[in-house]
């Protein structure tokens, strides 16, 4: 497996599952802006897709799950 490197900004960060379960619902509408892309990660550097990644998570204890928003190449170079 071949180990990349993006820019991307840090959101915020889960503790465990039940912080997801808590938080993620009220912050998930704020991500429906534009073309954002989130990913979830976690300590290992696996990424999240779907709710049994996050039980598992806390089964195999590889919280914190950090989540950053995606800078694209087209962002990434706009004049300011």
């Amino acid at each position: 497996m071949e180990k990349i490197t993006v820019n991307a900004e840090l959101l915020f960060v889960l503790e465990s599952r039940q912080q997801w379960v808590n938080r993620v619902p009220g912050i998930l509408s704020k991500k429906i802006r534009g073309e954002e892309q989130w990913i979830w990660v976690d300590k290992n550097g696996d990424v999240f897709e779907c709710g049994k990644d996050f039980m598992v998570a806390e089964e195999k204890e590889t919280y914190p799950c950090k989540v950053y928003r995606l800078s694209n190449v087209a962002g990434a170079n706009e004049t300011k």
